[in-house]
């Protein structure tokens, strides 16, 4: 049965029913918290597709969505999808086996309830699911689907479609073996006022000296608690993202970006696997900026999940989608904000804003940089990232000196394993002297190596790297710490 079919009364069976395994679409309940979030999630599988694959020349519908024998290029549309709900917010994900020279690129529109389509979208921001989660050993129930970024949709949004585009040499065809799409409603908060601390909507605070700015704390706008740890490492770089938006999904008031970032969250942590939102900070149109990953310590910084290897960089999203085809602008209170946010973290970690220092992973790279510099990807956007230039010399004017500001140790120092007995995390502070590449080792009592990560190249000064230690077994570890050609060993005590 096609899942636009459904009626409420079997919609509610098939929520409350075990999960098929068969090919038919089914709506499974995602993960539920306490959190005032609706959710749901689809899941269109091959025999969803057949109808509409009859009149596709290019495609070819058995147990898999694939190109036909010779065919180089296909394009597949679903059936209106409606929702159980009125949403704000859809993500999609999927399993599939892409060749390499093969593309499969996955767009989607919404509407309203009597209202046109949206323009398609295609959604941003593409990781794999990992086999567990984040900061514990549990699996992930999507491991190794391809996830794309939410996107914001309009309040009453009733109905998706999602459209599928394959391309490939000859025999070398992308394998869809399901797509799943989530669904969220968070705007059941959307009625509060925002802070009184917060500028009033079109007014910007002050971006006159690089104090921290006015925020949107995560008990202002709801938040779900992390669910493991948080890892920290001092920033050195500043990123710039932006969402994915339906047209007329933009959020342009503080309760309506409110609910954006709670649907954001819900969807990372529900299907990418992660202990909370990635972003550490993201920026409303308004000028707001809310609290994301981050915690109330201003002498450190938490790792967030934005870009890959994301230790030092801090990742900062713009709510609305600055790219075609709803090519929505940037306010003019949304760059301020992004002036006073990036200035404040730059004075305190003396990060100078035009300069270009080392990134673990990723090699140089300018201090304040786009997604796009790192990945394949457009974020933040044709109308966002030409931005980064301005932001940067409205920096320069307000960030101090920091050519002579941190003077690098003595001498190089590595600290003990803390905490100790650790549960999810142990930290090592450093203290470089020169440059190098920081490698720490973990074996058991018996010499057999459990891990051996590599952080990559530090610079001269203090840091701090983490080691996650959940999923060990119980017991004592002896470890190596190791930056060139200074090594320091120890034992580390690990508790469930």
């Amino acid at each position: 049965m096609s899942i636009s079919a459904w009626s409420p009364i079997l919609l509610i069976v098939a929520l409350l029913a075990p999960s098929p395994q068969g090919s038919t679409a089914y709506a499974q309940r995602a993960d539920m918290t306490s959190a005032p979030v609706q959710r749901e999630r689809l899941h269109l599988r091959a025999a969803d597709w057949r109808t509409q694959a009859k009149a596709q020349s290019g495609i070819q519908v058995d147990t898999t969505v694939r190109l036909r024998t010779g065919a180089t290029t296909g394009q597949l549309t679903s059936a209106p999808l409606p929702l159980p709900f009125l949403a704000n917010g859809v993500g999609l994900h999927w399993d599939a086996t892409r060749p390499r020279h093969a593309a499969l690129d996955v767009d989607v529109r919404v509407r309203a309830a009597g209202a046109d389509w949206s323009a398609w979208v295609s959604p941003g921001h593409r990781t794999q699911v990992p086999p567990s989660r984040e900061g514990a050993s549990l699996p992930t129930a999507y491991a190794g689907d391809t996830a794309a970024g939410l996107v914001l949709t309009p309040p009453d949004t009733r109905f998706v479609q999602v459209r599928l585009t394959l391309r490939a040499p000859a025999e070398a065809s992308p394998v869809l073996r399901r797509l799943s799409l989530y669904a969220v409603n968070s705007q059941q908060l959307s009625g509060a006022a925002p802070p009184p601390h917060l500028p009033q909507t079109g007014q910007t605070h002050s971006t006159s000296a690089p104090s921290k700015p006015p925020l949107s704390t995560r008990e202002d706008w709801g938040a779900r608690p992390p669910r493991a740890d948080y890892r920290h490492s001092p920033a050195s770089h500043l990123a710039l993202h932006h969402t994915a938006t339906a047209a007329a999904g933009a959020a342009d008031t503080w309760q309506d970006c409110a609910a954006a970032v709670r649907a954001i969250q819900d969807y990372h942590m529900n299907t990418n696997g992660w202990i909370d939102i990635g972003y550490n900070y993201l920026v409303c149109q308004t000028g707001a900026i809310f609290q994301g990953r981050e915690d109330d310590d201003d002498s450190r910084d938490v790792v967030g999940a934005h870009d890959g290897y994301n230790d030092g960089s801090v990742g900062t999203a713009a709510l609305g989608y600055f790219h075609p085809p709803d090519n929505q602008q940037p306010s003019s209170a949304l760059i301020d904000s992004y002036v006073q946010l990036f200035g404040w973290i730059a004075e305190r970690r003396g990060i100078a804003p035009d300069d270009t220092s080392f990134y673990p992973s990723y090699g140089p790279l300018r201090t304040v940089y786009g997604h796009r510099d790192v990945k394949a990807t457009a974020c933040p956007g044709e109308h966002l990232y030409p931005e980064r230039a301005a932001i940067v010399d409205r920096l320069n004017a307000l960030v101090s000196d920091t050519s002579d500001r941190s003077e690098a140790p003595a001498e190089t120092v590595l600290s003990p394993s803390y905490p100790n007995p650790a549960q999810s995390y142990a930290r090592f502070d450093l203290q470089l002297s020169t440059g190098g590449v920081v490698t720490a080792t973990v074996y058991d009592l018996l010499g057999r190596r459990i891990v051996r990560r590599r952080y990559g190249y530090y610079t001269p000064g203090r840091h701090t790297v983490s080691l996650r230690t959940n999923g060990w077994a119980a017991g004592t570890y002896l470890y190596e710490l190791e930056v060139e050609e200074t090594i320091h060993t120890g034992t580390l005590r690990v508790v469930q």
